[in-house]
């Protein structure tokens, strides 16, 4: 599908998202989450971002362009400020491509990798990520390090908010063997916090 839309189609959207530039954030440090992008963006980089690799990005972003989505599809721009940002941004994603969405990501949570973030009454739609955290001075990536995260909305059926936990080198140890993925370290942090909510 990347390949089909090709690079400058998804280039374009995700410049739209706001995925390029630092998140417009009234804190002083939203400018070191400048982005991390290819300098070369190629046909692989353009397959392995349609499916999270190849850029990086801050939560706020991801919880940006969730809330873009969860809204209707209309770009919303993070603020702390009570009442800014109250007025519909542009179109970004269609009506009918968000409520699909929507719909997806609700599966990845009554049916996928997320089900430990099935928490009742609050219909959470959510996707999981695990990405290999790469070694400190460069060289590849670590073999047991990861970093885990899960973007949630909920409810999913009419979305009022946007969750996003990141963590850092999780290990879940409850089983005989570690397990380092999302589903089994930053679901449930986010399954705990909406219990609470």
């Amino acid at each position: 599908i990347a390949q089909m839309i090709g690079a400058e189609r998804q280039q374009a959207f995700l410049k739209e998202l706001g995925f390029f530039d630092p998140p417009p954030v009234e804190i002083v440090e939203a400018d070191g989450a400048q982005p991390l992008l290819p300098r070369n963006w190629s046909e692989l980089s353009t397959m392995t971002i349609s499916y999270g690799h190849g850029i990086s990005t801050s939560p706020m972003h991801l919880a940006a362009g969730y809330a873009t989505m969860a809204n209707g599809g209309r770009k919303v721009t993070p603020t702390l400020l009570h009442g800014a940002g109250t007025e519909p941004g542009p179109r970004v994603i269609s009506e009918q491509t968000a409520r699909a969405s929507l719909d997806m990501l609700r599966k990845v949570v009554t049916e996928g990798t997320a089900s430990f973030g099935d928490v009742p009454g609050y219909a959470v739609g959510g996707k999981t990520g695990t990405a290999d955290k790469p070694k400190t001075r460069g060289g590849g990536y670590y073999e047991d390090k990861v970093i885990a995260t899960f973007a949630s909305v909920f409810p999913a059926h009419d979305p009022r908010y946007v969750l996003v936990v990141t963590l850092d080198e999780p290990v879940e140890t409850s089983g005989d063997e570690p397990r380092r993925t999302a589903g089994w370290t930053a679901v449930p942090v986010a399954a705990a916090r909406k219990r609470v909510v």
